[in-house]
């Protein structure tokens, strides 16, 4: 390379200036995002314009953000436009709330986890009983998840008064999750709030009499976060017992987020009606 023609750096001193490995350059440059301004036809040397170090910069700056290297590939040909730049760079940092969301949930999770390796197994009292048969106001409707249950409950209440249904003194209220199975997403739920009187319903809030029901129960006291401990216990009784399933699994919410602000309060009777083989 003569004097006259433009200063190039060498891979290895333009890996140096851009704070990016040589091994990254050669993916960059496979990858179409930073291709050398020079490669010798011989040796296969490849060479670097000072002004790609900008280019670079702008990688490093994305690729630090958490864009995948295909999103940065079309990307670099408009970083001039800066509404394209900031529309990807706000949905990518939606994105990023709501995988810090998910890690914080997991993190809670492997803190209970651990939390629990400390204490003794919950004891969890099962029992075979009859939920007597009652007249209930009730609202189903299929939410995202279980999780989401209070958005619920938070259209049921104002709408008590609307519907006529006058709740029960000390009556019962829970839920039933009517899918077949357990769902991770899309859940048919139904809630309801034992009534002193039947009704006329109205806003989606239907009059249900409910029958006696021949259930396997269990009841345990504290955050929603114990029930897969309380349904196995649930399944372990109703195998040994040799019974069969016969109708959706429901909640009763003795003490629930209504009368109690503290979780480790809260009371719930797990409920699986069942039948003799």
């Amino acid at each position: 390379m003569t004097r006259s023609e433009p200063r190039l750096f060498s891979i290895g001193e333009f890996s140096r200036l851009a704070r990016i490995s040589v091994r990254m350059l050669r993916h960059y440059d496979d990858r179409g995002l930073l291709a050398p301004a020079a490669v010798d036809p011989f040796t296969g040397y490849r060479w670097y314009a000072p002004d790609q170090l900008r280019t670079a910069a702008r990688i490093c700056a994305l690729r630090d953000a958490g864009l995948p290297v295909a999103q940065i590939a079309r990307l670099l040909p408009v970083h001039d436009q800066p509404e394209v730049v900031r529309q990807v760079l706000s949905e990518q940092r939606d994105r990023l709330l709501s995988d810090a969301e998910d890690v914080r949930r997991r993190i809670d999770r492997v803190d209970h986890l651990l939390a629990t390796l400390k204490e003794t197994a919950m004891s969890i009292d099962v029992r075979r009983t009859t939920v007597p048969a009652a007249t209930v106001a009730a609202l189903r409707d299929v939410i995202p998840t279980y999780a989401d249950e209070g958005r619920l409950w938070e259209r049921l209440m104002p709408a008590l008064g609307a519907s006529g249904a006058v709740p029960a003194p000390d009556g019962a209220a829970g839920a039933t999750f009517h899918d077949e199975g357990f769902q991770e997403h899309d859940v048919d739920v139904e809630i309801w709030v034992e009534v002193a009187a039947p009704f006329a319903g109205a806003d989606g809030v239907r009059c249900v009499d409910l029958p006696a029901r021949d259930v396997v129960a269990a009841t345990f006291t504290g955050p929603y976060d114990q029930v897969t401990a309380v349904t196995t216990a649930l399944g372990d009784w109703i195998a040994e017992h040799d019974l069969e399933l016969a109708g959706p699994m429901f909640d009763i919410y003795r003490v629930g987020p209504g009368k109690e602000p503290d979780p480790a309060r809260w009371v719930t009777e797990v409920c699986q009606p069942v039948r003799d083989r």
